[in-house]
């Protein structure tokens, strides 16, 4: 939760940042550099997912947690401290793009080291719903995220927040993430890391072991994630700026019911675990993303048309429930394509790639999208492309995946 609050800041204060890192006379040109850098940001996660999933399957779930989070606090609270175009000039864009670099570097390990710790820790008939409550945890860091620039929506006046409000949240990274470092602290390893370690079965060159011996679930995992994140990062990060800029609802009730959206897909996702641990996780993997081929138009119209934000709210959690339902079985499956000598290897490099691809770059294409074609609807072709890509890889999976053995 708070390692994805952290991460996830960037997103919803990219309407102040935008000016004041990359000015312009046209504010949707700042607005599309601000994303673009947050796509910047996701180019460090495949080198994070080799660098670090090796480094876990090396030296254990346990440590690599601790450092990611460790860094992930300095790097955000770096931004809350960092001077502006107009102080430092050119060094303010390019500084802030390289902290949201190392920001990439920490998050593209820990979300796949802590799924290959919460499965390998877990009862093998229940671990879609145990490593569903990461997924659940993450959504939680950014409804935490969402909070906080909501409440300060609504004590600190819009040019404050323009000036100085938008720091807080990134200084506040600092001392969560310290909190989150004294927890995990007492965590032991997971068993299985530490029978292999014990029985010298690990291997000394994961990614290479990875890439030689287990191409095939890597592309899977690539695919599937491609699915994941063009219609997640959507709803994650995009459609609060697309809501505040291009339909100019307030800004404090846009924070508000993209909390309360992702809020209930934090609550839902391990209700989705339960019934995929029960129906199968391809089943409901198929079925989730089937519905955003089918969904996303209609939904975007909506988003696009509708001027009351009640109806907008509801949307919004019917978005942000179909991306639940698909993350829930997805990191179990992962988990279970690859053995545990180089499975934080594995998933870190094939999750991460996908992310890159349609996630890290998805909000600024979104944003692109609108400005070559001047249509409201046109990010839905950009989520209906991402699930086509991620329904083929998920068809590809064996229609059963053991969570004792290894599907290659």
């Amino acid at each position: 939760m708070i390692e994805y609050y952290e991460f996830s800041l960037y997103g919803l204060l990219a309407v102040f940042l935008a000016p004041l890192f990359f000015p312009s006379d046209d504010p949707a040109v700042s607005t599309v550099a601000a994303l673009g850098a947050l796509g910047v940001s996701n180019l460090a996660r495949p080198l994070g997912g080799v660098l670090i999933g090796r480094f876990a399957d090396r030296h254990g779930r346990r440590t690599m947690l601790l450092l990611t989070i460790l860094v992930m606090g300095l790097a955000s609270a770096a931004i809350g401290m960092l001077p502006g175009y107009a102080t430092i000039g050119i060094a303010a864009p390019i500084l802030l793009v390289l902290i949201r670099f190392i920001q990439g570097l920490s998050a593209a390990g820990e979300a796949m080291g802590a799924t290959a710790y919460a499965v390998e820790s877990s009862p093998s008939a229940n671990r879609t719903f145990f490593s569903s409550f990461i997924g659940s945890g993450g959504s939680w860091g950014y409804v935490l995220s969402a909070v906080v620039t909501g409440t300060l929506s609504l004590v600190v006046s819009t040019d404050d927040m323009a000036s100085w409000g938008w720091r807080i949240p990134f200084l506040l990274c600092l001392p969560l993430a310290l909190v989150c470092l004294w927890l995990r602290r007492s965590m032991d390893d997971s068993p299985e890391f530490v029978r292999e370690k014990t029985q010298d079965q690990l291997s000394s060159r994961p990614f290479r072991d990875v890439v030689l011996n287990y191409p095939k679930s890597v592309l899977r995992v690539i695919g599937i994630q491609i699915g994941l994140s063009a219609p997640g990062y959507i709803g994650l990060i995009y459609l609060t700026v697309f809501l505040i800029n291009e339909r100019e609802f307030p800004r404090n009730q846009v924070y508000w019911i993209t909390a309360i959206a992702i809020a209930l897909q934090g609550l839902t996702i391990p209700l989705y675990g339960i019934l995929a641990d029960k129906i199968g996780g391809r089943k409901l993997l198929i079925a989730s993303t089937a519905a955003y081929i089918v969904l996303a138009y209609p939904l975007m119209l909506g988003f696009a048309r509708a001027d009351s934000i009640a109806i907008v709210a509801v949307l919004y959690c019917v978005f942000m429930q179909i991306s639940g339902a698909q993350t829930a079985p997805a990191w179990a499956i992962f988990a279970h394509l690859f053995p545990t000598k180089v499975r934080t290897s594995g998933m870190a490099l094939g999750y991460n790639v996908g992310v890159t691809v349609a996630g890290g770059f998805g909000p600024f294409i979104a944003a692109q999208l609108i400005v070559w074609t001047g249509s409201q609807l046109a990010p839905a072709y950009w989520v209906i492309a991402g699930s086509i890509v991620g329904l083929v890889a998920v068809l590809s999976l064996p229609h059963s995946l053991s969570s004792e053995k290894t599907t290659a």
